[in-house]
């Protein structure tokens, strides 16, 4: 997928494995979060739990064993570190895309000067809508060259893909390698 610089269909923050309870994914699980994510007409997901990338990249591994080339897994984790939440993404090529998760909450944030170590910056978030603001978002963006991001923060399978980004990996990747 996306070999060619091809933008996807991509709902970078997702927590199928939080909505679902479970700290292992099975087969019978991972077939309902490509089939959500298919029916939303997504071509991948990034699994961002909470708890740690492990979940991420098993549920990649079944992916890649059962279903293959039917959805893009990108295996990531969302680490929180008061005031704010990060979202690491590990890419194909082994490129890591980091990125401001619903800025603004769990608080507002002060001073910005850490968003030179960053990718990008969440503007739509599912879950976070009220605390938002999308004119500071659009400063820091601009400021910072970062990518806007528009996800769904899904904490159930049925909410992802509500909200989605149209980028390639490359982008991605390129954005990533700019700034390790």
């Amino acid at each position: 997928m996306d070999k060619a610089g091809n933008k996807l269909k991509l709902d970078l923050h997702t927590h199928p494995g939080e909505s679902q309870n479970s700290v292992y994914p099975t087969v019978d699980m991972v077939r309902r979060i490509v089939a959500v994510a298919k029916e939303r007409g997504l071509d991948g997901i990034a699994v961002t739990e909470h708890n740690g990338k492990d979940f991420g990249y098993k549920v990649k591994a079944i992916v890649d064993q059962y279903f293959t080339g039917e959805l893009l897994i990108i295996p990531g984790w969302e680490r929180s570190g008061w005031p704010l939440e990060v979202v690491e993404l590990y890419l194909p090529d082994g490129a890591l895309f980091k990125y401001l998760a619903h800025p603004g909450y769990p608080c507002q944030i002060g001073k910005f000067d850490f968003l030179s170590d960053f990718h990008g910056i969440e503007i739509d978030n599912d879950q976070h809508k009220r605390h938002i603001d999308k004119k500071k978002v659009r400063e820091l963006a601009q400021q910072y060259d970062l990518l806007m991001l528009s996800n769904s923060d899904a904490h159930t399978l049925e909410n992802i893909g509500c909200n989605y980004n149209e980028v390639s990996l490359e982008e991605l990747s390129v954005r990533a390698r700019r700034r390790p």
